[in-house]
């Protein structure tokens, strides 16, 4: 069977084999993949015909947070507990790859060594994004969304 891209629900199970590719490779072409993804996927609820009202709303809400409608306001060092600030991130990352600036204020995609904490055996190197003076597991980011979302959805 192919693959369909008709709704938001569509959308997510390309997220979920997004995902799972990232989680295999550990590749950064796989981290944007899901970035690209996760910052679609509130608009794509928002046009659904199939989404009720109380998710379309929250939809909505996120979306003007991620592109700053109600004021732009970024904390790197709210990465870690904060899906606003992690919303915000997604859209930064995608709008960085989408018009390629040396903006300080938009997070330049590296890849180095680094490992998350708590260290996990086998080690592996982690995809780390600079954000300000931060470096951040960018799969820690692509993950979290993933979760806010799915969430969000088998709420309402």
């Amino acid at each position: 069977m192919l693959p369909k891209l008709n709704d938001y629900n569509d959308l997510i199970l390309k997220l979920d084999f997004n995902i799972n590719r990232l989680r295999e490779s550990n590749h950064i072409y796989d981290l944007l993949d899901c970035m690209l993804t996760l910052n679609s996927l509130p608009e794509w609820i928002i046009a659904s015909d199939t989404a009720n009202e109380s998710l379309k709303k929250v939809a909505d809400e996120k979306v003007k947070i991620m592109k700053g409608l109600n004021g732009f306001v970024f904390d790197e060092y709210e990465l870690f507990n904060n899906i606003d600030h992690q919303l915000r991130f997604v859209r930064l990352l995608c709008n960085h790859t989408k018009h390629k600036s040396n903006s300080k204020l938009i997070p330049k995609i590296e890849s180095i060594p680094g490992t998350t904490f708590p260290m996990v055996l086998p080690a592996r190197f982690c995809i780390i994004v600079a954000v300000g003076n931060l470096r951040v597991d960018g799969e820690f980011i692509a993950f979290q969304v993933s979760e806010f979302w799915k969430n969000e959805i088998l709420k309402h």
